[in-house]
């Protein structure tokens, strides 16, 4: 009988390697990609691996942001009463929970100052520098559509070198950016893949059968990495015409 060798199938975060304290990890996807969901899926294994998530919330009204990331998999209630996670909600409108900390009448020039002081809260709060901590910005692009370019790269140039001085004072975090690249500019998005650490750049495609998604794990950090592209494909389901109303 032949002796078969079997590959053993990687997770996405094991073709990252090892993350690195105050590590930066640009999720970019495109339009029609469900990429956005690798960023849940990393930040649910960092949790049962007994870590701390942080979520910030910019892209649509809390009620449907959880009901978003529990389709991805991650029931955000529930570790949120569970002490797992908090989160920064940019979103207009109060949410009444006690791991959900709201943002809001802010602008280009309060923004940063208002956030930057709801993180220094969470940190106190959950006493973060015993703990790993994942954050993951939901969503890049709605960011820099309410508030510009210029807030942006404010709030993450500034991210770098806190990040830096927290790392020094013995605090593990890192951060995921998730980020629709049809929506923010060009200049914009090649900026934030300069100062990321870590790139995993994602596509889908219609074809007339099957839809593809192509995931691109770009950069990292850790010797011996390389550069890998995966696809998964999803066949069209053939119905009878008369069974598809439209």
């Amino acid at each position: 009988m032949g002796v078969f060798n079997m590959v053993k199938v990687k997770t996405v975060r094991e073709y990252l390697g090892e993350i690195t304290p105050g590590g930066i990890l640009l999720l970019s996807y495109d339009q029609y990609s469900l990429g956005w969901k690798i960023g849940v899926k990393l930040v649910k294994e960092e949790i049962e691996n007994g870590n701390f998530a942080l979520l910030t919330n910019v892209a649509v009204p809390f009620r449907k942001f959880c009901a978003k990331i529990e389709a991805a998999g991650l029931d955000v209630i529930q570790e949120g009463k569970n002490g797992n996670l908090a989160i920064i909600n940019v979103f207009e409108g109060e949410a009444h929970y006690d791991f959900v900390y709201n943002v809001d009448k802010v602008d280009g020039g309060t923004f940063i100052s208002k956030y930057v002081e709801v993180k220094k809260q969470i940190t106190k709060k959950y006493n973060l520098k015993e703990r790993k901590v994942v954050h993951a910005f939901v969503t890049l692009d709605t960011l820099y559509e309410r508030f510009g370019a210029s807030t942006v790269k404010k709030l993450f140039q500034a991210r770098l070198f806190a990040g830096e001085k927290l790392v020094e004072k013995g605090y593990w975090f890192w951060d995921i950016l998730i980020v629709n690249r049809d929506v923010v500019s060009k200049e914009l998005h090649s900026w934030m893949v300069s100062i990321s650490d870590y790139v995993i750049f994602t596509q889908g495609i219609l074809k007339e059968n099957e839809f593809v998604e192509n995931i691109a794990v770009l950069k990292g950090l850790s010797r011996g990495f390389r550069p890998v592209v995966l696809q998964m494909k999803t066949p069209a389901v053939l119905a009878p015409r008369e069974r598809i109303h439209i």
